[in-house]
């Protein structure tokens, strides 16, 4: 039941790589498209999603109530994905979401920068000058999202636990260090310890992305906690209604068997730090 997240550089032939280890192992694939509607059910439309997905998001946007939604929305579709085990995720911050969890094997695939430019010039069929503008803004969308969203370096190495650099190893030999990776003792063990976790973690996020559609920004001010099914609302709203309604949203998702709502009823200024 253990869950590869892959971190690629566009023309590493990542993308390549991830969809083999998948259908190799009989693993679900994980990808823009698989997260996109997960999102879709949360009430994005491509709009929202082409402004936030793995990009950076321009400076006002990173304010937007909106943007608060969409960074607990995906944090829930990842760890709902990666809660059923046998997957491949593709992207999206997997590799800093579930850095921390039990049974997970983290991958980073990647080439020198003229080695990709050669890949993107064969396979769009574009000249060296316009793959290159393309490659370099993958690259800094990719580096953009991860510090936007998750305020992690898309480039430390820490958050890996194999880089491959696919210059000189073909797509076979590439997929096998994978398979031999996450078939390994050590990730084969942790792999159960990692499901109640997940579990949780992607029942607080559902949580906040609904807190979130009801209180914007100010859902800074609330805290959620999650316990076997026993969800703890804890901080401050503005009002009583305000208070009721976040406990009946709560209380209304599946996996919700109790809430304690420890909010209280203050005034603050909005836009206070």
């Amino acid at each position: 039941m253990a869950v590869i997240t892959i971190s690629r550089q566009l023309g590493s032939l990542g993308t390549e790589i991830a969809r083999g280890v998948a259908e190799k192992l009989n693993y679900e694939y994980v990808d823009k498209e698989k997260i996109g509607k997960k999102l879709a059910d949360s009430g994005f439309g491509a709009p929202e999603m082409g402004k936030f997905d793995e990009k950076k998001p321009p400076f006002w946007d990173t304010l937007s109530a909106q943007r608060t939604k969409f960074l607990h929305s995906i944090q829930a579709a990842i760890y709902e994905f990666a809660r059923k085990g046998q997957v491949v995720i593709v992207g999206r911050g997997g590799q800093v979401l579930l850095r921390n969890i039990p049974g997970t094997l983290h991958v980073r695939i990647f080439a020198p920068f003229d080695f990709c430019v050669k890949r993107l010039m064969e396979s769009e069929r574009i000249d060296e000058k316009q793959a290159a503008r393309i490659f370099r803004q993958s690259d800094r969308d990719s580096a953009g999202y991860i510090q936007s969203f998750f305020h992690a370096d898309w480039n430390d190495a820490t958050l890996y636990d194999l880089l491959i650099n696919t210059e000189k190893l073909s797509l076979a030999t590439a997929m096998q260090m994978i398979i031999d990776a996450v078939q390994s003792r050590e990730i084969r063990e942790g792999a159960e310890k990692g499901k109640e976790k997940l579990a949780e973690l992607s029942l607080v996020q559902k949580a906040e992305a609904k807190l979130a559609a009801i209180l914007g920004t100010d859902l800074r001010h609330v805290e959620v906690q999650i316990e076997k099914g026993m969800v703890v609302l804890k901080g401050a709203v503005i009002s009583p209604m305000l208070k009721e309604e976040c406990e009946r949203t709560v209380a209304a998702l599946e996996g919700v068997e109790q809430v304690e709502n420890h909010l209280s009823v203050t005034r603050y200024y909005p836009y206070s730090t």
